[in-house]
């Protein structure tokens, strides 16, 4: 249960999604009230086709939604213009995909100032913060001007994390982001994403790994657009992981999962 102390970084009210699909209209998301805390690190579970990336496209205004409220930081995001939308996004959200994106033309460095400067902050400042935030993360200098292709999986996913955490957003969006990685890179970028939400970061996570989803404080259960149910966790401590992975699995097993 929600604590009437809680301050929430995200609420929706009546949310909707619809899509058409030869014609016939797939309802995503139904009628969804769902409130997103400040300071949490949340993971949504479900089936496949439950909703999951839909909800996380439409909470960071990614994409629309047919219908309903988004409040995001105070402001109905749903009825911004694109141009809005776009400058509240990069200020606002950080983005980690399965699949990281960066521009293969560009130094790993370069991809990390150009989501910084893009947000118009002293340019001095953005390189120090990048140097910082990727030597924290165990990219050493002499690998900034490397270029995508000659990096591993799990270097390029510690780079998308700080591009994602360079302009201090006020959520980090994960949809799958170890999806892609064997365990040890896995554990790696977790731990990052761990080390963030202990900073105060909020963090919301998408995800249908177990040992991924016990790395939040709180998890969403969605099922057929709407959230069916939630399991608190309490904040990450690897010496109780079997015990939050047993909690976890009881919580799944109940929902159908």
């Amino acid at each position: 249960m929600l604590s009437i102390n809680d301050k929430f970084v995200i609420r929706t009210q009546g949310l909707c999604k619809t899509f058409s699909i030869g014609g016939v209209q797939q309802h995503v998301l139904n009628n969804l009230d769902i409130d997103i805390v400040e300071g949490d690190f949340t993971v949504i579970m479900g089936n496949s086709g439950s909703g999951k990336s839909t909800l996380l496209y439409a909470l960071s205004g990614m994409d629309r939604p047919t219908l309903g409220k988004i409040i995001f930081d105070n402001q109905n995001i749903a009825e911004f213009s694109n141009d809005r939308l776009a400058k509240f996004r990069r200020a606002n959200c950080g983005f980690i995909f399965q699949e990281v994106f960066l521009n293969d033309n560009m130094s790993i460095m370069d991809n990390v100032l150009a989501a910084g400067y893009l947000s118009g902050r002293n340019r001095k400042q953005v390189y120090q913060e990048a140097c910082d935030r990727l030597q924290q993360v165990g990219i050493d200098k002499e690998m900034f001007n490397k270029f995508p292709s000659q990096m591993s999986g799990g270097e390029l996913q510690r780079v998308g994390l700080v591009r994602a955490i360079i302009n201090e957003p006020k959520v980090i969006f994960a949809d799958e982001p170890t999806g892609a990685l064997n365990s040890a890179n896995s554990i790696a970028v977790l731990d990052i994403m761990n080390k963030l939400h202990s900073d105060g970061k909020s963090i919301l996570m998408v995800t249908h790994d177990m040992r991924s989803a016990i790395r939040g404080n709180r998890i969403l259960y969605l099922k057929d657009g709407v959230i069916l149910n939630e399991i608190k966790l309490g904040n990450y401590d690897a010496g109780q992981e079997q015990e939050r992975l047993d909690a976890l699995k009881a919580f799944l097993d109940e929902m159908g999962w």
